[in-house]
């Protein structure tokens, strides 16, 4: 999405907004009008499915989001209420906050909730619950490392609220490609991959937040090795608000979905080298070092199960055999050459982190069987860096897929049977 879009209407945000017009009151805050001045909706008037089709035709001379209110959304006490509840709920989020909570609910008390972004989290919330909870989860985890991190109070601020807004972008993507019950394949997924970019047009344009909020945001699904999307960002390229808030998006996600969550979250972070800054992992490891007590549970306990990582490591070593196969094709040109050269090295820094782990030995010795359920360190390793290597493989996949029309036509049927290879999940977990 261009800057110049927004005064046309996005027919998925519009679509969510409606969906939250059925049960609350969304009313325009000023007249709205066509690019043209011609009268589309008075100031004062409620939004209905009736006007759909004449807000999509029109091009608008201010963008439709900047133009409306809503009754009884979200607001700064909604915030902070959603944010206690948390803490009373997920274990992990005490022991990141330490001895600064008190601290970390100031800052989210200061932050400065624009009409617009006020509107879009009720949206969004609204369109699929729960979203305003994993903002504010996310806001916590982030200010918490930030705060541990020394980061200046004014940081610490627009931190916590890029965390809060960091998925706008979501609102403006088509349904299909939101659903967590089916894998989306690669050339779905790039519609999907464009939402921090979307959310940083949205909120740098409409709700006019600072740069260093936008980018963060733009970057929070980014790695400091380059391996993130959607522009694969690397090092100083990234703000350390960003590196923050990507580290506490995935951290947020272990932490309200899988048992022993420190354990596992540390694992996630570390498994491959140079994904997150040494010194927030390092916060994070510290944090964790210091809580004395029992695994923290989040929900009901599953049995490890190894067999999955089993199948990472077949596709890993698959996909490094496929990437033998192209180099030998006739057609490789130089630049594919590159491309090729990129995706092998991804795909042997995996497999490195494996065997730093000593995973690929284990599972490809068949080690497995001699053990005992009294091995559930190395049971609860093997099964958390094999699903978290299963994921970074369908990314490169994806990746490859997206990087690939940026070539001739002629260059997709050579890489074809290794994006095939790198989008083969172990089970819908690895979406």
């Amino acid at each position: 999405m261009a800057v110049s879009e927004l005064n046309t209407v996005n027919e998925y945000c519009l679509d969510n907004i409606m969906r939250l017009a059925e049960t609350k009151q969304v009313v325009a805050a000023e007249t709205v009008f066509d690019i043209h001045g011609t009268k589309l909706l008075a100031k004062g008037a409620p939004i209905n499915l009736a006007m759909k089709e004449k807000l999509l035709q029109h091009k608008l001379r201010k963008p439709l989001e900047s133009s409306l209110s809503v009754v009884d959304g979200v607001t700064h006490q909604s915030i902070l209420a959603e944010a206690n509840r948390l803490i009373g709920e997920v274990p992990a989020l005490k022991v990141v906050m330490g001895q600064k909570q008190v601290a970390i609910l100031k800052i989210l008390s200061k932050v400065s909730l624009h009409p617009v972004a006020a509107l879009l989290m009720t949206v969004a919330d609204n369109s699929r619950p729960g979203q305003m909870r994993h903002g504010v989860l996310v806001s916590l985890v982030a200010a918490s490392l930030g705060i541990h991190h020394k980061l200046s109070d004014d940081d610490l601020v627009m931190l916590a609220l890029a965390g809060l807004i960091h998925d706008i972008g979501l609102l403006y993507t088509h349904p299909d490609y939101l659903h967590t019950d089916r894998l989306l394949k690669p050339h779905e997924w790039k519609h999907l991959a464009v939402h921090p970019l979307i959310g940083q047009i949205v909120l740098g344009e409409l709700a006019h937040y600072p740069e260093i909020v936008t980018d963060a945001i733009a970057a929070h699904h980014e790695r400091s090795d380059g391996s993130g999307y959607p522009r694969q960002l690397a090092g100083t390229q990234l703000t350390p608000l960003a590196q923050i808030l990507s580290m506490a998006e995935t951290l947020s996600g272990i932490f309200t979905r899988q048992e022993d969550v420190l354990t596992r979250a540390c694992l996630a972070i570390k498994c491959v080298p140079g994904e997150y800054p040494h010194g927030l992992i390092s916060v994070f490891s510290t944090l964790k070092r210091n809580y004395a007590g029992t695994p923290l549970p989040n929900g009901e306990t599953t049995p490890l199960n190894a067999s999955q990582s089993i199948q990472v490591v077949k596709t890993l070593l698959d996909a490094l055999a496929e990437c033998e196969n192209i180099a030998g094709h006739p057609s490789l040109s130089s630049d594919l050459k590159g491309l090729l050269d990129h995706v092998e090295t991804r795909l042997t820094g995996l497999r490195q982190a494996l065997k730093a782990a000593g995973i690929e030995q284990c599972l490809v010795d068949g080690h497995m069987s001699t053990m005992t359920q009294e091995d559930s360190v190395i049971f609860l390793e093997i099964e958390v860096i094999g699903r978290e290597i299963g994921w970074r493989e369908r990314d490169i996949g994806r990746d490859l897929y997206l990087r690939l029309g940026n070539y001739p036509p002629y260059a997709f049927p050579i890489f074809a049977n290794l994006v095939e290879i790198l989008d083969k999940p172990v089970d819908s977990a690895l979406a």
